[in-house]
């Protein structure tokens, strides 16, 4: 089994076949186990997630089919960020279109369902059909505000591909949310002290310390 290149919080492998094994780590790994699952069967028609081959949450453990096309930040990197960007935004506009009842029992109390880590390095795309052929890690899935998933595709962009940035406007268009840097760039920071927080209560001490530096970074951000 090889274990996958963009995988850093869990154990993500590729089994025989292409199907790809996710064992959740930490400990709220029975809680992010049993809300990807819910993410991934009740979204299933919806938006093009993976399909659930097997599961065992007493481990936790979730086996899903094989994804095909190719990691968002790779394409990104190779200079398809305009499309990339554009197609990130549909699938937005798709997933905040639904009734957040499609998901039961999400934690929150926003109008929309939000991923929680939504962008570009969580899905997979077929560029020459100019489609999302997966989008993946639901575990941190929850109800809330419409900025939330924006900002953060846009902070990953910021954060890991400057060259990038002017393919925003894409993102941004493609969405269908016309909201103010000062909104989005509040949600980044929130996400990254949460981020923070989290490797904190978990004692993951290079995490955390790597996630003070990022905040202290986001929360330096001065503008577009």
């Amino acid at each position: 089994m090889d274990r996958l290149p963009h995988g850093y919080t869990n154990l993500t492998k590729h089994l025989g076949g292409g199907e790809i094994e996710k064992r959740y780590q930490g400990p709220a790994r029975w809680a992010n186990a049993r809300r990807e699952l819910a993410c991934l069967t009740s979204l299933e028609g919806h938006l093009p997630v993976p399909v659930v081959l097997e599961s065992d949450l007493s481990v936790p453990m979730i086996v899903t089919g094989a994804l095909g096309g190719r990691h968002g930040q790779e394409l990104i990197d190779e200079g398809h960020g305009d499309q990339v960007l554009h197609l990130v935004g549909i699938t937005l506009r798709r997933l905040q279109a639904l009734d957040p009842l499609t998901v039961p029992s999400l934690n929150g109390s926003g109008t929309v369902i939000v991923h929680g880590d939504f962008g570009p390095q969580n899905m997979h795309f077929n560029v020459a059909a100019d489609a999302v052929v997966g989008v993946f890690d639901w575990e941190s899935a929850h109800l809330g505000k419409p900025v939330e998933d924006l900002a953060w595709a846009e902070w990953i962009v910021r954060t890991h591909h400057p060259g990038a940035v002017s393919a925003l406007t894409k993102l941004h268009r493609a969405s269908g949310l016309n909201l103010p840097w000062a909104e989005r760039h509040q949600a980044m920071v929130r996400q990254c002290r949460r981020n923070l927080a989290y490797c904190e209560s978990s004692e993951m001490t290079q995490s955390a310390a790597d996630w003070r530096r990022l905040l202290a970074q986001t929360e330096a951000w001065r503008g577009p």
